[in-house]
This record gives structure tokens, C-alpha cells and sequence, in this order.
């Protein structure tokens, strides 16, 4: 190993201001994300509540549903690496956001 440092970042998406923002954050070593955690959060009841959260956590890729009961659903991902699904993970939420947000607001009733 040539000793590089791992450097992290995090940073906010306003996708729709005051409703809807992704939060990511990535370590990564030289040009290679080695963690990261992408996770779309919604105002709700006065607060931002997370609603899904994509990461490498516990060795793989994978997706985390988040219910208002507090409970979740894991579910694997592949993309390619940690880079093309660091990438593929924000255009996902981008994408679809509205329709994460739709689920869970059922779910809330």
C-alpha cells in the first residue's frame, strides 16, 4: 500500500426545496470510494425523516426501505463498484424520488 490518507465528503442534493434532499457522503482513497452512504430524506411532520438509504454497509451494496413503523427492508444491489454505484444510487433517487416519497406518506396514514 503507497500510504495514501482516506479523504470523506458530504453534501446535500436540494431536489425540492423544504421537501425532498439526498444526503451523500463517500470515504474514498485516491479516486476509489471505499464507503459511501446516499440517502433521500423527505420534510415530514416538521422534520427531515429518512426514507431510503443506499450504502456499503456490512461488506455489500444494498438498498434500505425505511417505513414510518421504524421498521426496513435490505435488499442487495449491484452496479458495478463502489464508484458506478455511488453513480447510479443518486441518479436512482433523482429519478424517482417522488415516488419513494408517495410510498412512504401512504405508509404514514
Amino acid at each position: 500500500m503507497d500510504g495514501a490518507q482516506p479523504t470523506a465528503k458530504t453534501w446535500f442534493i436540494r431536489i425540492a426545496p423544504g421537501e425532498a434532499q439526498i444526503r451523500c457522503a463517500f470515504r474514498r482513497v485516491k479516486s476509489r470510494i471505499v464507503r459511501f452512504t446516499v440517502q433521500l430524506e423527505i420534510f415530514h411532520r416538521e422534520k427531515w425523516v429518512p426514507i431510503v438509504r443506499y450504502d456499503n454497509a456490512h461488506g455489500f451494496c444494498h438498498c434500505d426501505t425505511l417505513h414510518p413503523d421504524g421498521s426496513q427492508e435490505k435488499d442487495g444491489l449491484f452496479a458495478g463498484d463502489a464508484n458506478e454505484t455511488f453513480t447510479y444510487v443518486i441518479e436512482d433517487l433523482r429519478r424517482n424520488w417522488k415516488a419513494y416519497q408517495v410510498r412512504y406518506l401512504e405508509e404514514a396514514k
